[in-house]
């Protein structure tokens, strides 16, 4: 405990202590000091984001559009197979099969770039793995059109079928990333 008092204009400071050692005694010349203000508080250290937000910032960033994008192209590329198929292979349908699927790949490639936080179990790595089939599946029927083209149609036909294939995998993973998200509970 401190006290302080003033004899005969000279401040006096007596500090006694309490914990059993006994008393000490300090004298000081000093004027007293008002208290200033206590210090600043430290501001608590930020939390970073919930695993919640994080996705929901992923998504909101980015993420969501790549998502469209990506659906998008699957259902114009397998359209534009079902009439590439329908119509023999023709050059015409092959080219418009090929552009679209180079589209495909870009936006593939975009996300990859930006896959979803790893905080939900299971979730980056099943929708990488869609991504990667999806890419296995625009490459299979780019091959299938330049097999086509060179007149080599059983090759055309093995690799869209690789395609396919490659397409319903990458259907099987996303289906599986959208499990990851639907049960993952916050703790």
């Amino acid at each position: 405990m401190i006290r302080s008092t003033t004899l005969g204009g000279i401040l006096i400071t007596v500090a006694l202590a309490t914990a059993g050692c006994g008393a000490a005694t300090s004298q000081s010349s000093r004027p007293a000091q008002r208290p200033t203000a206590p210090p600043a508080a430290t501001p608590a250290a930020t939390q970073p984001p919930s695993v919640s937000q994080q996705v929901s910032d992923w998504f909101s960033s980015g993420g969501g559009n790549q998502l469209k994008a990506i659906a998008t192209d699957s259902a114009t590329v397998s359209t534009d197979l079902q009439t590439y198929a329908a119509d023999g292979m023709q050059p015409a349908d092959g080219a418009t099969l090929q552009s679209d699927d180079a589209t495909f790949q870009a936006d593939i490639q975009a996300a990859q770039a930006n896959l979803p936080p790893v905080g939900i179990p299971g979730l980056r790595t099943d929708y990488n793995a869609a991504l990667t089939y999806d890419n296995a599946e625009a490459t299979d029927l780019n091959n299938a059109v330049i097999a086509a083209n060179a007149g080599d149609y059983t090759g055309a036909t093995t690799d869209a079928q690789a395609g396919i294939t490659a397409g319903n995998n990458g259907n099987t993973k996303l289906a599986a990333a959208n499990t990851d998200v639907t049960n993952y509970t916050a703790p």
